[in-house]
C-alpha cells in the first residue's frame, strides 16, 4: 500500500511538471530569441526538475522490481538528491535575485550579497554531502524510506537567502512608495511575487528539513515534492513577468509609448525611469 501511494504521489508530482502553464510556455517563452537568457532559465527551471523527477520514479520502480543496479550508483544517486535539489533552488533564487538587482539599479554591493549567499548555499550543500554520507551498511531500500540528512543543511542555508531576498525587496518598495512610484505594475508584482515565493519556499523546505530530520516514511516523497513546487513556482515568476507589458499597456501608452521588454532589467529600468521621469515633470 505504502509503495502505491509513493507511485500516486510521484505521478501528481511529474504531471504537475508536465501540465504546468504549457499554453503559456509556448504564447510568452518559445517566441523569444535565443539569445534571452531568461528563456533559457525557464526552460532549465522546468525540464531540469523533470527529468530529476522521472529519473527518481525509474530507480524506484528498479529497486521494486528487483532489477540489478549496483550498490556505488544507488549510494551516489542518494547523496545527489540534495545537490540537485540544491541546482534547482539555486536557479530560481537567480530569477529572483535578477529582479531586486535590476530594482537597485545593479548595485554593486547588493549584487556581491547575493553571490556571498550563492556562495554560502554551495558550501552549505558541500559540507552536509560530505558530513552526511550514507554508513556503510546503506541499501537500496534506504532510497525508498528516507532522505539525505544532508537537506538540513541546504535548508537552512536556502532560507537565510529568501529571507534575505525579501528583505530587500521590501525595503525597497518603502522607499519605492515614500517616491511616488509604489504603485508602479513591476513593484506590486515583484512584492506580490517575491511574497508568494517566499512563504511557498519557506514552507516546502520546511517541511523538507522536518520530514527528513524525523526520517519518516513520507521524506522521500517531500523530495518529489520539493522538486515539483520549487520548478512550478520559478516557472510562474517568469511568466508573470512576461505578461507584464500586456497588463501595463494603458499606462505605458501613457507614458512614452510601448516599449517590447525583453529582459528582466528592462522591465524593471523601463517601469522606474518612466514613473521617475513622470513625477519630475509634474514638480513645479
Amino acid at each position: 500500500m505504502y509503495h502505491l501511494g509513493r507511485r500516486s504521489e510521484h505521478h501528481l508530482g511529474v504531471r504537475s511538471l508536465l501540465d504546468m502553464s504549457f499554453h503559456l510556455e509556448n504564447e510568452h517563452l518559445h517566441r523569444k530569441p535565443n539569445s534571452s537568457w531568461i528563456k533559457w532559465q525557464f526552460l532549465f527551471t522546468r525540464y531540469f526538475a523533470l527529468a530529476a523527477q522521472i529519473t527518481n520514479r525509474s530507480i524506484e520502480q528498479a529497486i521494486e522490481r528487483d532489477n540489478l543496479i549496483s550498490r556505488g550508483a544507488l549510494k551516489n544517486w542518494y547523496m545527489c538528491q540534495v545537490i540537485i535539489g540544491s541546482i534547482l533552488m539555486t536557479a530560481v533564487e537567480i530569477i529572483l535575485m535578477a529582479r531586486v538587482y535590476a530594482l537597485y539599479k545593479k548595485s554593486v554591493w547588493v549584487g556581491i550579497i547575493f553571490a556571498c549567499l550563492i556562495l554560502g548555499e554551495i558550501s552549505a550543500v558541500v559540507a552536509g554531502t560530505i558530513l552526511s554520507c550514507p554508513e556503510k551498511n546503506f541499501t537500496a531500500v534506504d532510497i525508498l524510506i528516507s532522505s539525505p540528512k544532508s537537506y538540513t543543511y541546504f535548508g537552512i542555508s536556502a532560507i537565510i537567502s529568501q529571507f534575505t531576498i525579501l528583505a530587500l525587496t521590501l525595503f525597497k518598495y518603502k522607499i519605492a512608495v515614500q517616491h511616488g512610484w509604489g504603485k508602479a505594475p513591476i513593484m506590486m508584482l515583484m512584492v506580490r511575487d517575491g511574497t508568494a515565493a517566499f512563504f511557498i519556499f519557506l514552507l516546502i523546505t520546511t517541511m523538507t528539513i522536518v520530514a527528513t530530520g524525523m526520517q519518516t516514511k513520507y521524506a522521500p516523497l517531500g523530495n518529489s515534492w520539493f522538486l515539483s513546487i520549487v520548478a512550478c513556482a520559478g516557472c510562474r515568476l517568469i511568466i508573470n513577468m512576461q505578461k507584464l507589458p500586456t497588463r501595463s499597456e494603458a499606462t505605458a501608452d501613457r507614458l512614452t509609448g510601448t516599449v517590447q521588454l525583453t529582459t528582466v532589467w528592462n522591465e524593471v529600468e523601463f517601469e522606474m525611469t518612466n514613473y521617475e521621469h513622470r513625477r519630475h515633470g509634474h514638480l513645479p
